[in-house]
């Protein structure tokens, strides 16, 4: 009977083995049925869970496979110097807003506004920032006087804003707006800066510094990298690869050591750029550089 007995439960474990495998098989069917994009052939990579807090990334939403770029570069945060999310982020990331620029037609830029109204009555927007690039020409390209102008419809969104962030935080334009941001009693919670320098660590660091000092308020790199503006091709940029890599090792550990930098996001250019291409995190296929996986796994 013991014998018997042992024989019928193998068999009832054995069935429940075999419809345990089968509900699996289904429900991975199932699953595709469900994708929120389309089928992505760059390649997707496990990554670890745990993720450097400060660590981002600027990708345009608007390109094809960003949602894998963001998965695969294990970042915290993204932006996509838009206000757009076409689909649902990689969980655990992350998507920062941007009004991009004050543009003149009042019916565009209020558009901008409702989407981040949107976005943070969704709970996705918990930050704001401001305007890229209004001191430069092929930028935003805005006076100071107009940026003031719009300020406070930033504000109003009520999130924690970001400064314009400028092609220098030290030039006229930018001391110009904080000056009159602070005679207008504006609100600024944090300053956004961009660095396209050589590969000396220690010169980013004190522009870092300095402009922390000049405004007193934490600091955002929202893009960075070493650029050679002559350079005609990655070939005969005068930053080499290993030597960008070397770079990027040395100032990542003092960006995490600074209280005030907040967060920083990693410049990927097109791998074929001149100035930028030998700093770029992934290729044209999405497939990530040599760069890019020290990026994917450094926390």
């Amino acid at each position: 009977m013991k014998l018997k007995k042992n024989k019928m439960e193998i068999k009832t474990i054995l069935k429940l083995i075999i419809l345990t495998v089968l509900l699996n098989s289904c429900e991975g069917e199932s699953e595709n049925l469900f994708l929120d994009e389309p089928e992505d052939i760059s390649p997707v990579i496990t990554i670890p869970e745990e993720r450097n807090l400060k660590k981002g990334l600027g990708v345009t939403t608007g390109k094809p496979y960003w949602k894998t770029k963001v998965k695969n570069l294990n970042v915290s945060w993204h932006y996509s110097w838009g206000n757009t999310l076409p689909m649902q982020e990689p969980e655990g990331v992350e998507f920062v807003p941007m009004i991009w620029g004050a543009n003149r037609n009042a019916v565009k830029f209020q558009e901008n506004i409702d989407r981040v109204i949107a976005l943070k009555t969704s709970g996705v927007a918990k930050y704001l920032l401001g305007f890229n690039e209004p001191d430069g020409i092929e930028q935003s390209n805005i006076t100071v006087e107009r940026a003031i102008e719009n300020w406070p419809k930033l504000e109003a969104l009520n999130l924690p804003l970001g400064s314009p962030a400028p092609v220098n935080t030290e030039n006229e334009w930018m001391t110009s707006f904080m000056s009159e941001a602070k005679t207008n009693n504006l609100r600024i919670d944090f300053v956004c800066m961009h660095w396209y320098g050589g590969l000396n660590v220690d010169s980013f660091l004190a522009k870092i510094e300095k402009t922390y000092e000049l405004y007193g308020k934490p600091i955002w790199i929202t893009e960075f990298a070493p650029a050679d503006w002559n350079a005609t091709s990655p070939e005969n940029s005068k930053h080499t690869k290993a030597e960008i890599l070397t770079f990027m090792k040395e100032v990542l550990p003092q960006l995490d050591k600074l209280s005030y930098v907040h967060r920083y996001a990693w410049y990927s250019a097109k791998i074929t750029s001149g100035p930028l291409g030998n700093a770029a995190l992934y290729d044209d296929q999405g497939n990530l550089t040599t760069l890019g996986k020290y990026y994917r796994d450094y926390n």
